[in-house]
């Protein structure tokens, strides 16, 4: 294999420079947090810059929402310093929203980067032509595009698309040039139709083929869940980053893994069962702290029962963790758990 421009040699083995930069925006690393929708809160972006990610993402934030003054939509938006990196993702079908959003974006919030979603599947999303529906007419991307980079000013703007509304009619390779011609620093390519969901594989050959046709930061996106996979696909298509998403759910811990894979070649061994349950009570601490005790736990439940995805016994111990109340509940269902494993 060739060494690419981004690869040193660390004796024998391979590892990618750490570090890149998106704009004005310098990264520590080359693995980020994806914006997960209901999912990348405060306390989740807190925990995966911790253990790692070179940068995160909030949810996706309506456009609408936020230049209507909705309290939800800018609480969602708030952040504070140790949740930076940060970048602030948009969503919506109107031009001129789109463009007052990103001025008020930048003005009001100061993310690092605002980032355009056209990737979006969910039907209450793409009902109203946005998310990935905007891909279906590349004259109005170019327009949205357009207005979000002038919106923005000097702070840097990325896109996250999809390869386009369906299988049979990739997009990605004209969006990506348009978002280049518009001013955007850098595209994420989660490398599936709308039509495709989550489902199937992931076809990192048009990531590969967007890198080649574009000569701005690309990060490759889908079906990346350990630190080979991480590798292998910055091998492969050549693209500058890796976006990593459901396989951070509930552990975060993915990041350490792979940024160290990337900078020194060697794989470092995942955390033991006791480690994940000390993580899990970490997390559930910062919900507490951000959202109080009964918004928290109940927020809480649903990370909760990832983080204990293959724990031995984990079908009768998540029915409990789905019922904790308050922060104790945690550290006693999780205790008893340890108890009855010794």
């Amino acid at each position: 294999m060739s060494v690419s421009a981004h690869e040193l040699v660390v004796g024998r083995r391979h590892a990618y420079i750490v570090g890149m930069r998106i704009g004005n925006l310098k990264l520590a690393g080359r693995v980020v947090c994806a914006p997960l929708a209901g999912i990348s809160n405060r306390p989740f972006r807190v925990m995966a810059l911790k253990a790692g990610a070179a940068m995160t993402f909030t949810e996706m934030i309506s456009s609408e929402g936020l230049i209507r003054n909705q309290g939800k939509t800018r609480s969602m938006m708030a952040f504070k310093q140790d949740e930076q990196p940060l970048g602030i993702q948009l969503f919506g079908a109107n031009p001129e929203s789109m463009r007052r959003a990103a001025q008020i974006t930048v003005d009001e919030f100061g993310p690092d980067m605002v980032d355009i979603n056209f990737g979006c599947p969910v039907r209450k999303v793409v009902n109203k032509n946005g998310g990935a529906a905007a891909l279906k007419d590349l004259g109005l991307t170019r327009e949205i595009i357009a207005a979000v980079v002038e919106g923005a000013g000097a702070t840097p703007v990325s896109i996250k698309m999809r390869t386009g509304w369906a299988g049979s009619s990739p997009v990605y390779l004209e969006a990506g040039r348009i978002a280049k011609e518009e001013g955007v620093s850098a595209v994420t390519l989660h490398a599936r139709s709308k039509a495709d969901g989550f489902s199937g594989k992931a076809d990192w050959s048009a990531i590969k083929r967007l890198k080649e046709a574009v000569d701005i930061v690309v990060i490759g996106n889908g079906d990346v869940r350990t630190p080979l996979d991480a590798r292998r696909m910055l091998d492969e298509t050549g693209c500058d980053a890796v976006m990593v998403g459901r396989a951070a759910m509930g552990n975060p811990d993915i990041f350490r893994q792979m940024h160290h894979y990337l900078e020194t070649g060697e794989l470092v061994d995942e955390p033991t069962l006791a480690e994940r349950i000390e993580t899990a009570k970490r997390h559930a601490r910062l919900m507490v702290e951000e959202y109080g005790e009964e918004r928290g736990m109940k927020m809480m439940r649903r990370y909760l029962g990832w983080y204990v995805k293959g724990f031995p016994g984990a079908a009768t111990l998540r029915p409990k963790l789905f019922k904790v109340d308050r922060l104790t509940d945690v550290d006693e269902v999780l205790g008893e758990y340890v108890a009855g494993m010794g």
